[in-house]
């Protein structure tokens, strides 16, 4: 089959290349040569576009352009064709032979879509608004011909609140004959910053305001026990070991931890004219302010007492029989 196919190509170019002959088309000159991959700027194709050499007729507009990122692929016998029809000096070499033309143009990405329908969504929700957009169609982008500036502009815009929903006309190639026109929509997100550790803490360790950075969140991803506030973190320790670059919640910290679980201490009563101090041994691990068990290490009676510091706790008023 692919003899007989090869015999009969070879019998239809010998018929051309005749009938070429006897229409002059052979003559002085420099044989045209085809591009295989074209490119052209404008909404036409010349013939000089897709042959080298084309002679007098090289201005002749044979087809319309592709729109801006397609292609059209002429095959052998149109080419051989258009070369008759206006006395192209070339002749195909193989039925294979065939013209790749696109049109130059320029990419609107995914990227600048989103910028440019950010920048109108905060002019209507609130310029100090600091928000994500996501597209319903993630992969969004179109071509512009490349006469066209690189730019994007939103036409028309509609936009619910309160489902964050908008959709959008965007008008892109304004300065061409006919520009592009492009329906989107999808929903936008305010953004937060959020303090987080910057590596990961062990239950015990100070947090210290180096070891916190900002992220930016989507607000409804945060926990609404999390802290925005870095000013509440800072000094804080860790109950149990807490992960890097998430936020902190407000049962992740304590205070940090002044007397330890089964520690000494030494417990205080005060009163106006007397101290008194004792050893005790704290059943439970204590931060500033906290009321917790210590047991007396002489009388073992437990009883309340506050931290007051690093291996101090003061007693209340019930416990002064304690001490004794």
């Amino acid at each position: 089959m692919k003899l007989k196919s090869a015999i009969s190509f070879r019998r239809t170019i010998c018929a051309l290349a005749a009938l070429a002959a006897g229409a002059g088309l052979a003559g002085p000159g420099l044989a045209a040569t085809l591009q295989s991959n074209v490119t052209v700027q404008g909404d036409v194709v010349h013939l000089g576009d897709i042959f080298r050499d084309a002679g007098k007729y090289a201005d002749r507009v044979v087809i319309q352009a592709p729109e801006p990122g397609r292609k059209v692929i002429l095959n052998v016998n149109w080419l051989y064709r258009v070369a008759r029809n206006y006395k192209v000096d070339w002749r195909p070499f193989s039925r294979l032979d065939q013209a790749t033309v696109e049109r130059a143009s320029l990419l609107i990405s995914t990227q600048q879509i989103r910028e440019t329908l950010t920048t109108s969504l905060k002019s209507e929700i609130g310029r100090n608004e600091t928000i994500d957009v996501d597209l319903d169609n993630r992969t969004l982008q179109f071509y512009l011909p490349a006469e066209a500036s690189q730019s994007v502009k939103v036409q028309s815009l509609r936009v619910d609140p309160r489902s964050r929903r908008f959709s959008a006309v965007l008008l892109g190639g304004q300065r061409t004959s006919r520009p592009a026109r492009h329906n989107v929509s999808g929903r936008y997100h305010r953004l937060v910053k959020v303090p987080v550790p910057v590596r990961r803490f062990r239950s015990g360790e100070i947090i210290r305001k180096s070891d916190l950075r900002f992220l930016t969140v989507r607000a409804d991803k945060i926990d609404a026990n999390a802290f925005l506030d870095p000013g509440e973190i800072i000094g804080m320790s860790p109950r149990r070991s807490i992960a890097a670059q998430r936020p902190v919640r407000m049962g992740d910290i304590r205070a940090p931890i002044l007397v330890g679980k089964g520690t000494s201490v030494t417990m205080i009563f005060r009163t106006k004219r007397m101290r008194l101090t004792a050893q005790g041994r704290a059943l439970e691990h204590g931060s500033k302010g906290e009321t917790i068990r210590i047991q007396n290490m002489k009388t073992r009676k437990i009883i309340d007492a506050t931290v007051i510091g690093s291996g101090t706790v003061s007693v209340l008023a019930p416990g002064r029989v304690a001490l004794k």
